[in-house]
């Protein structure tokens, strides 16, 4: 059986919603193989945005630290300690918004949030459940800044990855990915060929690890050169699949 795992934002969801030629496309995939969505959001900020449009038949969510399948069942999850949560957040939180994503929820510790997402306020981290704690996310309101931090980040922190989305960086436990998600998903549902496809620096390691991957002709350059084939949509790319 045939997959395809899609980014979520500037790949399946715009500022106008989702695309009705690639809704359309994507349902009539699902008759015969799978699609699911593989993002650096948390399940939450991605099921109001899909909800009438399309039921997903996997989820790789938080940059890979959680699989699950259709049902939202837990497939797989890795999660980073409480303890390493409050240092990171303490390093960067009178810089930058920063939103944490635990149980299935983003938390912010901001009462007037600017990040357009629904999140949870929460006086002080101790207030978060410290069991499933996926990482964090970083609004660093600039793609310069951003470069600069998630390579502070990974030279700083040996148990963390952070991954750079435009002007927002995510960080998860060591070992996670888009990528590395996307292989183990192939070995949890025993398919036969995984397809991705993404617009930006953190789906580089799904373009790298899909054996066959997309982007499209305005995504960055070095995200042009990973991908197996350059795409307008996600429609055209399925079309390439069915061929």
């Amino acid at each position: 059986m045939k997959a395809l795992a899609s980014d979520f934002d500037g790949t399946l969801y715009f500022e106008d919603g989702i695309k009705e030629n690639d809704q359309q496309a994507i349902v009539q995939f699902q008759k015969y193989h799978l699609f699911g969505l593989c993002t650096g959001r948390p399940l939450i900020g991605v099921q109001h945005y899909i909800k009438d449009c399309i039921q997903p038949d996997f989820y790789i969510v938080s940059s890979g630290a959680c699989i699950l399948d259709k049902e939202c069942h837990v497939l797989y999850e890795q999660t980073i300690s409480k303890d390493l949560l409050k240092d990171i957040y303490q390093q960067y939180h009178q810089k930058a918004e920063v939103s944490i994503q635990a149980d299935f929820r983003i938390y912010t510790l901001v009462k007037d949030s600017k990040i357009p997402i629904a999140q949870t306020y929460v006086e002080s981290i101790d207030c978060i459940g410290d069991e499933h704690i996926f990482g964090l996310s970083i609004n660093a309101v600039h793609e310069q800044q951003a470069k600069q931090w998630t390579h502070d980040l990974n030279e700083t922190y040996k148990e963390i990855i952070a991954f750079q989305n435009k002007e927002y960086i995510d960080v998860v436990k060591r070992g996670c990915s888009k990528g590395e998600a996307v292989k183990k998903l192939k070995e949890l549902l025993h398919l036969d060929m995984v397809y991705g496809i993404g617009d930006s620096y953190n789906d580089i390691p799904m373009l790298e690890s899909a054996d066959c991957s997309f982007t499209f002709r305005d995504s960055p350059q070095i995200v042009q050169e990973k991908a197996t084939h350059i795409v307008s949509s996600i429609s055209e790319a399925i079309e390439m699949i069915n061929d």
